[in-house]
């Protein structure tokens, strides 16, 4: 994989207009980054499946079929799971954004964001994948801690874990989650989750990866209730008994 070597980090490209295909490309590439674009579903599928990318950005939209970048977030996060996956679209309608991060997506970006945020952003998730890349090989286990809480995170893996058992996160939802667990106990805001993210989103896709590390915690522990919503305030960690 080259995030683990000194090779141009791969990225994967899937937008079906020609003009803003073009212009994508040629912004990522002046970046130092390989881009394979491509402009249907069955071509990202075809190279989604012959190589490993660093990084997946995708339309919702592509031609006449409406609901084809969930389709694909959902068939790529299947297949691997700790490649990044952006939305970059033009559909920034709440129900889309929700949509797309319930289905494993890192982020949901307009197109309305400027060149250099959307590098920003792809230079940041590809920095937090190389720790897992280059521990791939290894038995994935949380790395030991001082304490007796349920949740340990190894932040050389990105991995999260409840009693045991490793949490399926994307990398921003880790992100959030080891945030509020180092400061548990105070109010952090949706602004410093944002921040501990490296994503500049509206308030309401936060409120999202919440619920979905919620959720996913509770699949072994139905009881799960260490994250607390502080009205108008934001999240809180508590330990529970």
């Amino acid at each position: 994989m080259s995030a683990s070597g000194t090779s141009m980090r791969r990225v994967l490209l899937v937008e079906d207009d020609d003009l803003l295909r073009a212009n994508y490309q040629a912004l990522l590439s002046a970046h130092r980054l390989s881009v394979c674009a491509c402009a249907t579903k069955a071509e990202a599928t075809a190279a989604f499946a012959a190589e490993a990318f660093d990084v997946v950005i995708l339309d919702v939209t592509l031609g006449h079929d409406y609901e084809a970048g969930f389709d694909l977030c959902q068939a790529f996060r299947q297949r691997r799971k700790i490649t990044p996956i952006i939305f970059l679209t033009e559909r920034d309608e709440d129900a889309d954004r929700i949509s797309g991060l319930r289905l494993g997506a890192d982020d949901y970006l307009s197109k309305t964001i400027s060149g250099s945020y959307l590098v920003a952003r792809i230079n940041a998730l590809i920095r937090r994948i190389e720790a897992i890349a280059q521990g791939e090989a290894e038995v994935a286990k949380p790395a030991p801690q001082p304490d007796n809480t349920r949740l340990k995170i190894d932040e050389r893996l990105s991995r999260a874990f409840w009693d045991g058992r490793p949490l399926d996160l994307s990398l921003t939802q880790f992100w959030i989650l080891k945030d509020l667990f180092e400061h548990a106990g105070e109010v952090r805001s949706i602004t410093e989750l944002m921040r501990a993210a490296n994503i500049t989103v509206q308030p309401n896709t936060i409120v999202v990866h919440i619920k979905a590390i919620r959720e996913e915690v509770q699949k072994s522990a139905p009881e799960f209730a260490c994250i607390k919503s502080e009205r108008a305030r934001g999240y809180r960690w508590i330990d529970k008994p």
